[in-house]
């Protein structure tokens, strides 16, 4: 987990977290604040109009404006702050002295997409501000590399952090001459700084001594050369002290000059007093959790005590804040030699740390900003039509509309699609599973009463036959009259003939259930095989020897039944395979199952996927004593199973 906090984050983003939690507090009153935002611009508005306002004077007091409402929280739409700086934008981009403006105006946009956790319209705006620096020939103000660096550290995704610096690194290391000969604008080299500080993470978390120093010193040149040219703008002086302290702060942790780093934390809380004409409320909550660390490397548990209850009863600013409290209990648990309750703390931090992934990972789709660049120039475009009456541009819009609408409903529809098929085989896997357990049962229950009705035509009607047959030979043979005895003797051929038949057909009964059972068996695996492996697609051989299912329960074929439907499922994900083979047969006192295909094999340990439903055939087969074996390579996948059977002890034929 990641303990160090980025204060070049915290600072670019204006006082973010903390302003974030006083919107919170104030967000019933927030349609209050939106009337006094259109207020406050329709006063300077009309001040300018009116000729008591110069241009560059309503641009300034617009631009503050701008910023007094982000600092309280007030969040913008899009639509929202275009309208509000309608003025502002036809003065830049109408009278060609005040151009410099536009820079300004998409950096109005860029702060509020960045406060408020909007990546992708914040790397739009970056753009922006970047085409603008060109467009008057200047430096680049590093806005799209900052900005990356921020989404990539969020993610703790330090190598491309580094990628970015790398990038830069050339045009980094010439800052420092360029600001102490004023020839580059103060906010580039504090952008500089805002890129440094989470590559010096990037370092010190892969323990490259050499380039943590050459980082660290590079960005202490920038900011010295920074303070060579106070005084200038106080907010800048104050974020460029906060950089350099954290820059030191970094250095001596890695270092492990702890005392030295308590020296830096009294340093940085002593700005909020030679800073007491700005806002500082934000560098509290960061100096809490900086000093927990502070106290843990000291190995101070009465102080990191006091501090961590702190942390817990400030707001919470930021989403990790929740793990990184539970894992600091969890080490001071730790110190204080509590290794269960540190375990239990350190349990619950990692929970808060999926938690947190999984969020980070819900957020990645907000990195494709094109839905912001088409509304912004969808505005734009609105706003141009409305003053020329330009029909092209109609056009422009209702084509860019359109195709989105276009896009929204195929996409749309797609997904829907996709959820119900998906929904609907769910379905019916279900409902033929089901369907295969009935006729299962109804096909034992069938064989059951063949069998008994068979085995009842043999003791019984039989046995009867039988007995009377012998009894007409003892009468034939105690008759003198001829002509009687060889009645009696035509009497006694035909019952041995309804005897014989009578003896066949038991046995016929007998027999046709057990065949009975081997064709129901075989007609379910096509029934599943057909509606999962469709002949156009698949090439199938399935074969079931005969008198191999006659001694399976219908829990067993049942069972079987799930197996070879969870074998198909894995063959139409992972294989990709033309051919399959099922086969049936009984070997000395067990049944063998094998089901192969000629896909392209799996890998356990690199495909996950495939282990579900591998690990659900095993856990059947565990069930019934059985065991399985599983080869697979480049050329396909085979799983054999064998199953121990219950042979009876007697057979009554």
């Amino acid at each position: 987990m990641n303990h160090k906090f980025n204060f070049s984050l915290r600072i670019l983003s204006f006082f973010l977290w903390y302003h974030l939690f006083f919107f919170t507090q104030i967000n019933n009153a927030n349609g209050q604040v939106a009337d006094r935002a259109q207020n406050e611009f329709d006063k300077l508005a009309k001040s300018y109009k009116a000729g008591g306002l110069p241009a560059d004077q309503y641009l300034i007091k617009a631009d503050s404006l701008t910023h007094q409402l982000l600092s309280e929280g007030r969040h913008f739409e899009t639509k929202e702050l275009v309208n509000l700086l309608s003025l502002y934008e036809e003065i830049a981009w109408g009278i060609p002295k005040y151009n410099y403006a536009r820079k300004t105006y998409f950096l109005l946009f860029f702060n509020n997409a960045r406060m408020f956790k909007k990546k992708g319209a914040s790397m739009y705006y970056a753009e922006k501000i970047t085409e603008e620096y060109k467009r008057e020939g200047k430096q680049n103000p590093l806005l799209e590399q900052l900005q990356k660096c921020k989404i990539y550290q969020e993610q703790r995704l330090y190598d491309k952090v580094i990628a970015v610096f790398e990038q830069e690194k050339n045009y980094l290391k010439s800052l420092p001459k360029l600001v102490e000969k004023d020839k580059i604008d103060h906010s580039i080299a504090l952008n500089a700084m805002y890129i440094l500080s989470p590559t010096l993470t990037g370092y010190i978390k892969k323990k490259d001594t050499a380039e943590v120093l050459k980082t660290a010193n590079l960005a202490m040149k920038i900011g010295k050369a920074i303070q060579s040219r106070y005084p200038i703008s106080r907010s800048k002086m104050l974020y460029n002290d906060l950089l350099i302290i954290d820059i030191e702060h970094s250095l001596a942790n890695f270092q492990q000059r702890y005392d030295i780093a308590a020296q830096l934390l009294n340093r940085m809380e002593g700005l909020k007093t030679t800073y007491k004409d700005q806002a500082t409320n934000f560098i509290d909550i960061n100096l809490v959790r900086m000093r927990i660390e502070n106290f843990l490397n000291l190995k101070k548990p009465d102080s990191l005590l006091a501090y961590i209850n702190r942390y817990e009863s400030s707001p919470n600013f930021g989403k990790s804040q929740s793990a990184d409290l539970e894992e600091f209990k969890a080490k001071l648990q730790a110190l204080n030699g509590n290794y269960k309750s540190a375990y239990h703390y350190i349990s619950d931090a990692l929970q808060h740390e999926r938690n947190l992934q999984g969020a980070l990972m819900t957020e990645t789709s907000d990195l494709l900003y094109a839905y912001t660049q088409a509304e912004h120039s969808g505005i734009a475009l609105q706003k141009a039509e409305k003053i020329k009456q330009d029909r092209t541009n109609w056009l422009i819009i209702i084509s860019i509309s359109a195709s989105f609408l276009v896009l929204a409903i195929y996409l749309i529809m797609v997904y829907q699609s996709r959820k119900a098929k998906a929904q609907v085989e769910e379905l019916n896997n279900i409902a033929n599973m089901q369907i295969i357990a009935m006729e299962e049962a109804k096909h034992q229950a069938v064989r059951d009463e063949q069998r008994r009705l068979g085995q009842d035509l043999h003791d019984g009607l039989s046995a009867s036959i039988a007995a009377f047959t012998h009894q007409l030979e003892t009468l034939s043979m105690d008759i003198d009259d001829i002509t009687l005895r060889n009645k009696f003797i035509s009497l006694r051929a035909n019952m041995v003939k309804t005897y014989e038949t009578v003896r066949s057909k038991s046995h016929d009964w007998f027999n046709a259930s057990d065949k009975s059972q081997e064709l129901s068996f075989e007609k379910q695996v096509k029934l599943l095989t057909d509606h999962a492996l469709p002949d156009n697609r698949y090439h199938k051989t399935i074969h079931i020897d005969d008198h191999s299912l006659v001694n399976v329960d219908t829990d067993t074929r049942i069972a079987l039944l799930r197996i070879i439907q969870e074998a198909i499922t894995n063959i139409i994900k992972h294989a990709k395979a033309k051919n399959v083979d099922i086969l049936i047969y009984g070997e000395e006192d067990s049944l063998v199952l094998t089901i192969s295909d000629d896909g392209v094999g799996l890998n356990e340990k690199k495909s996950g996927g495939n282990t579900i439903g591998l690990d659900s055939i095993r856990r059947r087969i565990q069930y019934l004593n059985g065991e399985t074996n599983i080869n697979s390579n480049a050329e396909g996948t085979e799983i054999t199973i064998s199953i121990p059977l219950i042979l009876p002890y007697a057979n009554a034929y």
